[in-house]
């Protein structure tokens, strides 16, 4: 178990390194707003507000995921809760079947692509916007569904 808590140390440690960048984004986002060039006002507000919605919402829920994980390291039956749930072959294998680290990683660089393209053309911002939900529903929809299989 103490190799486990090492291991959370360290992701806390990471995910608070990922929390200073994406607060440090939303300070800069809000303070100096760009203007995609070419569009009106409207569309760059949208692409804006969906640049630093992007940020907040990884910010929310890492914060939630350190919680989580600072409360599991002074708890030793929650460590071992959480260290079951991690380890879990159940969960493992729908992971695996929805694509596993591979389509979340597809996911993270798509997503590293519309916040860098909705700084330069709209067309290209809504294009990989879509994709990106399109992906993320694909990824709901086969994990409900192999977690009704299995």
């Amino acid at each position: 178990m103490e190799q486990f808590r090492e291991t959370l140390k360290k992701r806390t440690a990471e995910m608070g390194g990922i929390n200073v960048i994406a607060l440090l984004f939303i300070f800069v986002m809000g303070r100096y707003g760009l203007v995609v060039v070419g569009s009106s006002e409207n569309i760059s507000d949208y692409i804006h507000g969906f640049q630093i919605g992007i940020f907040l919402g990884v910010q929310i829920i890492m914060l939630l995921t350190i919680g989580k994980y600072r409360q599991a390291m002074k708890d030793s039956g929650k460590l071992k809760e959480l260290y079951i749930k991690e380890n879990d072959e159940r969960a493992k294998l729908i992971r695996d079947k929805i694509g596993g680290a591979g389509f979340f990683l597809s996911m993270g660089i798509i997503a590293v692509a519309v916040i860098t393209a909705g700084f330069f053309n709209e067309t290209v911002f809504f294009t990989l916007s879509a994709t990106l939900i399109f992906l993320g529903l694909v990824k709901l929809i086969l994990k409900l569904y192999y977690t009704k299989k299995y």
